[in-house]
């Protein structure tokens, strides 16, 4: 832990209240896509807990807004390996040493957006932690998936798993995870 850190948690336990990791040297970004609204609820959280931008990723051709187009075409962009056109990601995303990167789990992996943007290669060298949200099936590949897909990068695969809106545990994980990364 950086001795700045260090001092400002003493300071902090000793006065009783909370605090936010600070990483001076390490800029932070959180990237997710969400298609129900509970990965952007898990992303905000994780962007607030380690004072993180916050970055959307989003379809050029957004999906059908009926459910069972939606899960039709999803499935068939996993099954058929393809990679839907996202919008671009933040000029300045070079700047960023730790990315965060959440998704809903689709079939087992991570949704096909996110894995346009992991196999974009503009997170080449960064350390890439990734969190999901689900329905009930769990994580299942979407770790291990995620350092398959995010060729050059330093991908942590005991990523966060939260069921629906639920995010128990999240905040802890987001802080003690960036700290890990930034050591």
């Amino acid at each position: 832990m950086k001795t700045k850190n260090f001092y400002a948690l003493m300071m902090a336990t000793l006065m009783g209240t909370a605090l936010a990791i600070e990483t001076a040297d390490a800029k932070t970004l959180v990237a997710y896509f969400s298609l129900t609204g509970n990965t952007k609820n898990a992303a905000e959280i994780v962007a607030k807990e380690t004072n993180a931008d916050l970055y959307e990723i989003e379809l050029v051709t957004p999906y059908p807004s009926e459910y069972k187009e939606q899960i039709e075409l999803a499935k068939k962009e996993l099954d058929e390996g393809i990679l839907p056109p996202i919008k671009p990601w933040p000029e300045n995303i070079n700047e960023y040493d730790v990315v965060f990167v959440g998704s809903p789990v689709w079939w087992g992996t991570m949704a096909t957006p996110v894995r346009t943007f992991l196999t974009s290669g503009v997170l080449k060298g960064k350390i890439v932690i990734p969190f999901v949200t689900h329905g009930s099936g769990g994580a299942d590949n979407s770790f291990t998936d995620t350092a398959k897909l995010c060729d050059g990068c330093n991908v942590d695969v005991d990523g966060w798993a939260g069921y629906g809106r639920v995010t128990l545990g999240l905040k802890k994980w987001a802080k003690e995870n960036l700290e890990e990364a930034t050591k």
